[in-house]
């Protein structure tokens, strides 16, 4: 049985898409609430493709875009490394 979170979003054709949710967290630093997610697919590096977004969850459509500044992406890529990291001693 999957248990995993779905977001999907609708593209310009129509055409839904949809995402696994990997992590959501609130950041201590800006406050702010981050949902990283994946389609699955690979980058030619064979490395999985994750996606970040801003959300806010009291909202009927929580999504509010993208992280834009360097600290922020630094903290979102940090998290996920320290993530991967802990889960490889295990």
């Amino acid at each position: 049985m999957n248990n995993r979170t779905k977001i999907y979003t609708i593209l310009p054709a129509g055409t839904r898409v949809e995402y696994d949710v990997i992590l959501t967290y609130k950041s201590p630093k800006t406050g702010k609430n981050y949902c990283i997610y994946t389609d699955n697919t690979y980058d030619k590096n064979h490395k999985l493709r994750l996606y970040t977004a801003i959300y806010n969850p009291e909202l009927d459509n929580p999504f509010l875009g993208e992280p834009t500044t360097k600290e922020e992406w630094t903290e979102i890529t940090t998290t996920i490394d320290n993530i991967l990291t802990s889960t490889k001693k295990v």
